[in-house]
């Protein structure tokens, strides 16, 4: 593609002369940009391979030019930006001694988009936590991505919502590094996403912990409609199993993913008096809610363990999704937030 100079050049040709004029035109725009090595052989050329085209004061105004002209060199590229280095959150107290530090190698924030399937629970207390991320990246992948900016020394801001004084939501803004917890063998020790090279869920998850005073504080059981609001800046509905009569709980829920509401539902405890044995769900557990089906006058509700694995049924996946009758889930389910 021709140089800003070599179309100028081609005009000056035109009528096979090259007259003062033109010259100082070629000079003038030489020196109106840094000289390059391409611009001066150029006009070098012009000056080989057309002398004869020009008159003798056009030739050596032209001549004394290249003769003293500099070749501008470009300025050096930026030196890559060297990681910066922030304190990470403490880790559980059992996971003291055993835990190291790590970027994820070739690691990428997201990998084909957000995806409420890519979260999976580590080895901490806090199914609240990314089960709430798993309903939101459900109802909204955008509002996960708009949450996380990458830096470019390495880090990451997070962006969080909490109440100030007047009750209002105002944004949090947690910044993290990319190192995240590794136990000794290698793998995630907390939270992560499905395909171990995307980044999302663990630097949410740390940048939670960084926010709220470490993994011990978080990775003890937690309330997911706290999560769902510092995520979306919005507030959640509970509504009761035992209050609430099923077939308006069926109705909620399809009108919650219709909306596109984050929506989570908590089991009962061990102690609760319900009988979990053979129904493959967990007590004390948090699940995502996806949404509520009808199939032939029988009323489901869609589920997801946020483990990324166990589920009642045997469909051959075990990716933790399932559906399960209304009834089934108004007895083994304590009820349902959906997000405001």
């Amino acid at each position: 593609m021709p140089t800003k100079i070599g179309d100028s050049i081609a005009r000056a040709l035109r009528d096979n002369t090259v007259s003062i004029r033109e010259v100082k035109t070629l000079i003038t725009e030489a020196k109106a940009q840094p000289l390059t090595a391409e611009t001066k052989a150029e006009l070098q050329t012009l000056l080989t391979q057309h002398g004869d085209k020009f008159g003798s004061t056009a030739k050596r105004d032209l001549q004394k030019f290249l003769g003293t002209a500099t070749i501008t060199q470009p300025p050096a590229p930026p030196a890559p930006a060297t990681p910066r280095a922030i304190d990470d959150p403490t880790v559980l107290t059992k996971h003291t001694t055993d835990t190291t530090w790590k970027p994820v190698q070739d690691g990428k924030l997201f990998v084909d988009g957000v995806s409420y399937d890519d979260v999976v629970q580590g080895s901490i207390a806090n199914c609240y936590m990314v089960g709430a991320f798993s309903a939101v990246a459900q109802a909204n992948p955008d509002t996960i991505k708009n949450a996380i900016k990458e830096n470019a020394d390495g880090t990451f801001t997070v962006r969080f919502y909490e109440k100030d004084y007047s009750g209002s939501m105002k944004p949090v803004d947690v910044t993290v590094d990319g190192d995240l917890p590794q136990s000794s063998l290698g793998s995630a020790r907390y939270g992560k996403a499905r395909d171990g090279k995307e980044l999302w869920v663990g630097v949410l998850e740390k940048a939670y912990a960084q926010w709220k005073g470490g993994y011990e504080t978080i990775g003890n059981g937690g309330y997911p409609g706290e999560v769902i609001a510092a995520l979306t800046g919005k507030s959640t509905t509970y509504s009761s199993n035992k209050y609430t009569d099923a077939n308006t709980l069926f109705t909620n829920i399809q009108k919650g993913a219709a909306n596109h509401k984050a929506m989570t539902s908590p089991t009962h405890g061990k102690d609760s008096g319900v009988d979990y044995s053979g129904t493959g769900v967990y007590a004390w557990h948090v699940y995502t809610v996806l949404g509520a089906v009808d199939e032939g006058g029988t009323k489901y509700v869609q589920l997801r363990n946020p483990w990324g694995s166990t589920e009642p049924g045997s469909d051959g996946k075990n990716d933790g999704i399932f559906k399960m009758k209304l009834d089934d889930f108004t007895k083994l389910y304590q009820g349902v937030d959906i997000g405001n």
